[in-house]
């Protein structure tokens, strides 16, 4: 993994720049709680959720839930299409997530450890069917 980077709006910028037109960001505290939040891009502007506020939870939601630490899958669907499924292609990428007061250091996975991931049964550790159109990023 690489090297840890620091900042809330850092982060944020990050998911946004991964996002083409629509996005889904789950966030899992370290209680194991998730919350999904989707990313909407209309020209240069994102919006976080369908209601007033939700930017604001979802930041709240990182900063305390991330003691120890947290992790957040990033769905990001592109514009490109599966030849064989017919499908948008969807981007995974995946962050390691650590507060410290309100400061919020993240690492990102590589694609090979994201792949492990998604295809692992996280309770027999046996493979699972490999899901179509994804790309691990």
């Amino acid at each position: 993994m690489g090297i840890p980077i620091s900042g809330v709006e850092l982060f944020l910028q990050e998911l946004e720049s991964h996002c083409s037109s629509i996005a889904i960001a789950t966030f899992l505290d370290s209680d194991g709680e998730p919350f999904v939040i989707n990313l909407e891009r209309q020209d240069s502007q994102i919006t976080y959720g369908e209601e007033w506020g939700v930017k604001e939870l979802f930041i709240a939601k990182l900063l305390t839930g991330c003691n120890p630490s947290g992790s957040l899958v990033l769905r990001s669907f592109t514009s490109e299409i599966d030849e064989f499924t017919q499908l948008p292609i969807k981007e995974l990428r995946g962050y390691v997530l650590q507060a410290n007061g309100d400061e919020l250091d993240f690492e990102k996975l590589p694609p090979n450890v994201m792949f492990a991931c998604h295809n692992t049964d996280a309770e027999t550790g046996e493979p699972l069917p490999l899901e179509q159109s994804v790309r691990y990023c």
